[in-house]
């Protein structure tokens, strides 16, 4: 078999043609799909028997183009899964009151719930988690190890801190048509003076940079610790047969305040540390924040 025929050059073209198809920017999926294709004439895919790495190959050579390519092989016969972290109840990790009368809130991932349901589990565990903590003088929303999740969480969990109506939400731009981040129903009681600090790391990532950024942005929160991953564009996940798929991303968000979003820069902490103390240091600044410390000076 020549090599432009090979089975690595095969997948090269599938892949190519996922992303020209499927990529949000048109004119760069076609300047992608034109470099993979180049790639392959020149075997530079044709020696890579081994599946996983040539997924890996590719998605490292996708890596620079957008943080959320990433091509996967897997068993044909498995159903089609995104690696998961540890099942946590609804993403929720902590709850706890911290010394000072500081809530502490710590999430793993922004799990998906349908406006309209009241009863969905994931909207009703954050309600219960704020409302455990509505009585705190600082709040610390902790998503050090937060790879995303679902745009509706971060719209509504937003909401939880910020006015009705405020036009602070990201605008999803895909190749046709619109969507924005508010949510369809905004949270009941939202804290609109209470001191908010998030935490994150390199690996926040996806929709917990987008909580992270739109509070950013709007002047609501002071963000702690380390640049986050640079992840921001959403998309999904595409069958190319022989096992392989590609998760591309569909769409790019644009902020309303910043007009542009954080892909490749990542969100950029109003406070650099490293992540292991991060938490240490915004224990300091809720103390200087805290209400009852202002009126004590």
């Amino acid at each position: 078999m020549s090599a432009r025929g090979s089975p690595a050059n095969v997948v090269v073209e599938r892949v190519a043609q996922a992303i020209e198809d499927r990529f949000f920017d048109l004119e760069r999926a076609k300047l992608i799909a034109a470099q993979l294709r180049s790639e392959a004439a020149e075997d530079k895919f044709a020696a890579i028997s081994a599946p996983k790495a040539l997924a890996q190959s590719l998605s490292e050579r996708l890596y620079e183009h957008d943080r959320h390519f990433r091509v996967i092989w897997s068993d044909p016969a498995a159903p089609l899964t995104m690696r998961r972290g540890p099942n946590l109840p609804h993403g929720i990790a902590q709850v706890k009151l911290l010394p000072g009368n500081v809530g502490y809130l710590e999430l793993r991932s922004f799990e998906h719930f349908e406006f309209g349901d009241r009863r969905a589990p994931a909207r009703n565990a954050v309600d219960s988690a704020l409302a455990e903590l509505s009585h705190t003088e600082a709040m610390i929303i902790d998503l050090r190890e937060n790879g995303g999740g679902s745009p509706h969480m971060v719209g509504y969990l937003s909401s939880a801190f910020t006015e009705k109506g405020a036009d602070i939400y990201n605008t999803f731009h895909y190749r046709q048509g619109t969507a924005s981040e508010a949510p369809r129903e905004w949270h009941a009681q939202p804290r609109l003076d209470v001191p908010l600090f998030v935490l994150i790391s390199a690996r926040t990532g996806s929709a917990a940079e987008a909580f992270a950024y739109t509070l950013q942005q709007a002047g609501r929160a002071s963000i702690v610790g380390e640049t986050s991953a640079g992840a921001a564009n959403p998309g999904d996940l595409f069958r190319l047969g022989d096992g392989y798929s590609i998760f591309i991303s569909t769409g790019t968000p644009i902020n309303p305040i910043s007009r542009r979003n954080w892909e490749t820069t990542g969100v950029v902490p109003d406070h650099p540390i490293a992540a292991e103390k991060a938490l240490d240091q915004v224990m300091q600044l809720a103390k200087v924040t805290a209400p009852s410390n202002e009126a004590e000076l």
